[in-house]
């Protein structure tokens, strides 16, 4: 009977121990880890890659994700991990270095790329925020990224533009300018710098629509009227190049010289003599002292001249060889020069 009950109490120590011996290994365990990845895109990601390697051992542990981005690994031993996240496709981004798990209960938590990158960035909202205000904050720095990158676009496109100019490839610089205006059309001056490379290749008609688009976006240049005004001349659509350069010196004052010089030469080039001499005649109203409007006011007179029957010489206008000496006298260097002393000569003006 004695050794009957000794028999049943070794029995019963040999389970304590073996219970004992379970229970000190369930303390070496934790809980593990559960959470979800968020891709750069802000969306659950699937099939990405999360490691744990333990900081003690290099033990490593590996899972995962599922269609909506979330992983579980319960059966981790207690210990730190520096924990890895694999995008599909992609290299490892290291998370967290030393993430401790923690006996009987299951650490949660996310890992977001977005967020990662928008700190490495600097622009993640503010800590204490709302749900509402943080995410009118990344609506705000995601349009501002936008801008950004639209701005780096442009850059490189007008610097691409200036070389491809430097070097007279005036087809390639427009090719440029077109991709500018397809990723900007608010900025007149893309619209304008577009409008002179077609006026460089000979695309004129072209130009005139690339202006009146800088126009429509900045009515009040009248620098780019008058610049409208010159490719309409080349076009060969004289009376509207006429009636800009018209408009133009009536906007602005400042801007009167230019457009009546440019629409005295665009009539005299279009052998509208009469009109250019109006032209150039207003232009010295306003500049008495401009030899060039002097110079052509005399060519324009002069190709208003008669023939004397008997004779056959020329019987120029009056004024012509005032216009034609005046010139002379305000740049007798000038490069006009010597033409005014051959048509002086031509019509007996010349002593």
């Amino acid at each position: 009977m004695l050794k009957t009950v000794m028999s049943k109490l070794a029995g019963l120590a040999v389970a304590g121990a073996m219970l004992m011996g379970a229970s000190a290994l369930s303390a070496q365990m934790s809980r593990g880890f559960k959470g979800t990845v968020i891709g750069a895109d802000g969306k659950p990601m699937p099939k990405a890659v999360v490691t744990f390697v333990n900081s003690e051992n290099n033990g490593k542990y590996t899972i995962k994700t599922n269609k909506k981005g979330q992983f579980a690994y319960y059966t981790l031993p207690l210990g730190s991990f520096d924990v890895t996240v694999t995008p599909p496709g992609q290299k490892p981004i290291l998370i967290q270095k030393g993430l401790k798990s923690e006996f009987g209960t299951t650490v949660r938590f996310t890992i977001n790329l977005a967020l990662m990158e928008q700190e490495a960035a600097g622009t993640a909202p503010p800590p204490g925020m709302s749900k509402e205000a943080a995410a009118a904050y990344a609506k705000k720095v995601a349009a501002a990224n936008a801008a950004n990158a639209k701005i780096g676009q442009l850059n490189t496109l007008l610097k691409q533009n200036k070389a491809y100019v430097a070097a007279k490839q005036y087809d390639k610089a427009v090719a440029v300018m077109q991709q500018a205006v397809t990723i900007d059309q608010k900025h007149d001056v893309l619209f304008a710098n577009l409008a002179e490379d077609l006026d460089h290749a000979k695309h004129y008609n072209q130009a005139a629509a690339a202006y009146q688009k800088a126009i429509a976006l900045k009515p009040t240049d009248a620098g780019y009227i008058i610049n409208l005004g010159t490719v309409l001349s080349e076009a060969g659509n004289v009376d509207e190049a006429d009636a800009a350069f018209a408009k133009a010196a009536a906007m602005d004052p400042t801007q009167a010289k230019t457009a009546m010089y440019n629409m005295g030469v665009v009539l005299l080039n279009h052998g509208n003599m009469a009109g250019a001499e109006a032209a150039f005649t207003k232009l010295l109203t306003l500049d008495p002292n401009n030899a060039d409007a002097w110079y052509y006011k005399g060519i324009c007179l002069l190709g208003q001249s008669k023939t004397d029957p008997k004779t056959q010489k020329l019987i120029p206008p009056p004024g012509t060889v005032q216009a034609l000496k005046q010139a002379l006298k305000l740049a007798p260097n000038g490069p006009n020069a010597k033409n005014a002393q051959a048509a002086l000569q031509t019509i007996g003006g010349g002593k």
